[in-house]
């Protein structure tokens, strides 16, 4: 009887090699390396200040590094939720709204990352308007919009109360079985994570 063997194909998404960075004279991460695959879940944890933000700034583009590469797949669409996103309380703006602000949205995958995210029922609302769980998610569904191969969240839960957090983190679980992306996240809290 033949026997069958399955290779799953490892993907390296993101691979980071002794990259340091400095403001000015102070060196804030020095001799990092980090690989992250398809499929993988990846927590960063550490006190605040201790240059986990500046490791995703650096990934993304927006922070220039100093020694070391960064190397990403060609072509890697990355899904990016911020520790904080600061919205003029005065602006009309609605959850729809925010939402289209994304150039390449396709309407199916539109609702569907919606309805997901138990979000659908918002789109009316006004973004000044929302609670901070269900500011998290609006966010959380504009960084799937567009189907990334990595997810980067950065303290995404910061705000959120325990069972606010515990739920958010078990969605990037769902998220991760629906989407198949790639997580990458920040957080200070080993507890709330595990």
């Amino acid at each position: 009887m033949p026997s069958v063997f399955r290779k799953r194909l490892i993907l390296t998404l993101i691979s980071v090699e002794n990259l340091m960075v400095c403001y000015g004279a102070k060196t804030v991460l020095n001799q990092i390396n980090l690989s992250v695959d398809s499929g993988e879940i990846v927590t960063i944890v550490g006190p605040n200040g201790s240059g986990k933000t500046t490791l995703f700034r650096a990934i993304i583009g927006t922070t220039p590094y100093n020694i070391g590469s960064i190397k990403v797949k060609p072509g890697l669409r990355i899904g990016y939720v911020p520790q904080r996103l600061h919205l003029d309380p005065t602006l009309p703006i609605t959850v729809e709204r925010f939402m289209r602000l994304i150039h390449s949205m396709e309407t199916d995958s539109f609702f569907s990352v919606l309805e997901t995210l138990g979000i659908s029922n918002l789109l009316n609302t006004q973004m000044a308007q929302l609670s901070g769980g269900q500011f998290q998610r609006v966010l959380l569904a504009r960084a799937l919009i567009n189907r990334p191969d990595i997810l980067l969240l950065d303290e995404a839960t910061q705000g959120l109360d325990q069972s606010g957090a515990a739920l958010f983190y078990r969605q990037i679980e769902d998220i991760l079985r629906d989407f198949g992306c790639a997580v990458l996240m920040i957080s200070h809290d080993l507890h709330v994570v595990m």
